[in-house]
């Protein structure tokens, strides 16, 4: 029998305001729930576009399943950071629009944090609340040297300007990611990725 495959929440530093009932207990990626759905999860879209409808066919025709479940992160269509300005400005809306459907359907949301390189900064940030919970996926950015360096002056650049109260990172976690957030008292969850758990 096959069972389904969820990532569960590691603490790694809790900070004096760190509430276990403001985050994910359990995170299920979309594509997963719908062969073998545990509704007491979040739903994830950390996966290959072409496995994820909401990203061909449309969010709203996916609504009524994404409201079974405990929430939703925002969308993840990943913005490259070498990917030109109009691409990543193009990712950045796909998010924007998850955010503003979910909260028209009343759906627990946490934003996902988007960004590429420094280019990017000027319009991933905007009209995110400051002290928030957040998400960064962490997959694919940790294997190569140039790749882990965009990605940690990304989450140095969100800390400055956003200032969470708790970060969330879907994969591994950098070293120097803990150490600023120990430094910021911001809580830091993981969840292990997809591949991580069924190894």
């Amino acid at each position: 029998m096959l069972h389904p495959i969820v990532s569960c929440a590691q603490i790694l530093h809790k900070n004096r305001n760190f509430r276990m009932s403001e985050i994910p207990r359990k995170l299920q990626s979309y594509s997963e729930s719908l062969r073998y759905p545990v509704y007491d999860s979040w739903l994830h879209f950390y996966e290959e576009d072409f496995r994820c409808d909401v990203y061909t066919e449309g969010l709203t025709p996916c609504l009524g399943h994404i409201k079974k479940f405990g929430g939703a992160l925002t969308l993840d269509r990943s913005i490259g950071w070498c990917d030109n300005l109009e691409v990543q400005m193009d990712a950045d809306k796909v998010n924007r629009h998850s955010r503003d459907i979910f909260a028209q359907n009343g759906i627990p949301y946490i934003i996902n944090v988007r960004f590429g390189d420094e280019k990017s900064y000027p319009f991933c940030f905007r009209d995110i609340p400051k002290g928030s919970i957040l998400f960064v996926g962490a997959l694919g950015t940790q294997a190569q040297a140039d790749r882990k360096a965009v990605f940690y002056s990304g989450v140095c650049t969100m800390i400055e300007t956003l200032e969470p109260r708790v970060l969330l990172v879907y994969g591994s976690v950098d070293k120097r990611i803990l150490e600023l957030c120990i430094a910021r008292d911001i809580a830091l969850v993981r969840y292990p990725s997809q591949k991580e758990v069924i190894r």
